[in-house]
């Protein structure tokens, strides 16, 4: 079985070379025509992600607010942890920089492609909006078979694969850090308890839920490193010098250059999720009064999770600096732990399995979130929701004893696959978010401070039903 994954593996490394550059065309293009404005609206993103009010009379109530912490729950996952981890010991230190520079234009991306998603969203009969890259193929481009696949891939993806991931990774924190008998029965039905509940709840119950957590765990993490960082302070230029001298001499381990930028670029991908085409299946789902705001909420979302994961990786270069010898052998998670273990003594294996458990609860919360709006899409049917929450039970329960490399890899491959389509489908669509935004500025030029939207500023308004 482990040579049908190896090999499965290395087709999807392959493969990864055609969504990589799609991704990285997307983010430059992007980045010009909206003249960097991941850079220069900085503080219209805080004021519209953090205003209180906004939403509160919509017909769901759910506010970009409410959209930026399940969204930000889905991005800030065990990758925020383990990932930059992955890609120094995998890249080297020259991978951090590779990984900020696709964040920089992943900014941009996730703009567009928000504002995208908002434009073709969907209403459902529950009030709820819907939409993400099987709506914009539906409604956008009018492929509506193209559309079901790619629901139907998503499912498949979230459904079974990443919330497998996301639990196989708390059984393994938790295992390791409370070793006695039966824990790994008693953590299977605890988390198929949780995820009956979060599935049941759907995403009003994820939204509040989120609200609370994913604040309290993304200000958690960051003072667990900024501690540790600040332990070692004298090391912090050290850190940077080897992250900007690695970046284009990395060791001969990773696969020179190529190795590091791929490895960089790959980790922001999995991080930040732009132009993947996932995280606007959440975004779509905000009651906002102009597509383009959530378009600029989600864009401060990739900055948020850049942000997380430097911290992570200063952590490591900071205490544990950096040997070729340890990024051959040693997995990721164990070499944090040791780190944290040196750094705050006996008591960091328990405190990374709390961690690890509430990113990837979040994570998990917007698994199912983002599933469950692609099974909306197919089928309204309350017997495929029913159907879909005992899939998930399942799934979560089995992940707590078994996972399966085979699987996590078929994954890959499925991402990069959307991956390919999404990134097709936003260049064809790209001139709908020009004319969404640039009707934004000319609002907001005249004085007006919360600019609403109405689809007769399109020039082709085909597609769209929600902005009459």
């Amino acid at each position: 079985m482990s040579s049908i994954a190896d090999t499965i593996w290395e087709i999807d490394d392959y493969l990864w070379y055609i969504p990589f550059v799609l991704i990285i065309a997307l983010g430059l293009y992007s980045t010009i025509r909206f003249k960097g404005i991941q850079f220069t609206k900085l503080k219209e993103m805080f004021r519209i992600t953090f205003s209180k009010t906004k939403g509160e009379k919509n017909e769901s109530g759910i506010t970009s607010f409410h959209v930026f912490c399940v969204s930000m729950g889905n991005r800030v996952g065990i990758g925020n942890i383990a990932g930059p981890v992955t890609a120094i010991l995998t890249g080297g230190p020259g991978a951090i920089f590779w990984m900020w520079v696709f964040a920089a234009l992943g900014g941009a991306t996730s703009f567009v492609e928000s504002t995208i998603g908002q434009l073709f969203k969907s209403r459902g009969h529950d009030g709820i909006s819907k939409g993400g890259p099987a709506y914009n193929i539906s409604k956008g481009l009018q492929w509506k078979k193209l559309g079901v696949v790619v629901a139907f891939l998503m499912i498949l993806m979230y459904i079974v694969g990443y919330i497998s991931s996301e639990v196989t990774a708390i059984s393994e924190a938790f295992c390791g850090a409370f070793q006695f008998e039966n824990n790994s029965l008693i953590l299977a039905i605890v988390m198929t308890v949780i995820a009956g509940i979060v599935a049941v709840g759907g995403f009003k119950g994820v939204a509040k839920a989120s609200a609370y957590i994913v604040p309290f765990m993304a200000l958690g993490w960051f003072a667990l490193c900024i501690v540790v960082i600040v332990m070692n302070f004298s090391n912090l230029g050290n850190a940077f010098a080897m992250i900007f001298g690695y970046a284009f001499n990395p060791p001969a381990f990773v696969g020179g250059l190529a190795g590091s930028l791929i490895v960089g670029m790959r980790r922001g991908i999995w991080s930040n999720e732009a132009g993947i085409g996932t995280i606007t299946n959440v975004s779509s789902m905000a009651d906002v009064d102009h597509p383009a705001q959530q378009g600029l909420s989600q864009s401060l979302g990739v900055l948020f999770d850049t942000i997380i994961c430097t911290l992570t990786a200063f952590v490591v270069l900071t205490f544990g600096g950096f040997d070729a010898t340890i990024q051959i052998t040693d997995d990721s998670m164990p070499y944090l732990q040791s780190i944290f273990e040196g750094a705050i003594g006996s008591i960091a294996p328990t405190l990374v399995f709390i961690f690890v458990f509430l990113f990837a609860i979040t994570c998990f919360m917007g698994d199912f979130v983002i599933g469950e709006n692609n099974l909306r899409f197919i089928t309204e049917s309350k017997k495929a929701k029913i159907g879909i929450i005992v899939l998930v039970m399942v799934v979560v329960f089995i992940s707590c004893f078994w996972a399966s490399d085979t699987a996590f890899a078929v994954l890959d491959v499925l991402l990069a696959m959307c991956g390919v389509i999404n990134c097709i489908v936003i260049f064809k669509l790209f001139n709908r978010a020009v004319e969404v935004y640039k009707d934004y500025r000319e609002q907001k030029s005249k004085g007006i401070e919360e600019p609403k939207f109405h689809k007769d500023a399109l020039s082709d308004d085909t597609g769209v039903t929600e902005w009459d």
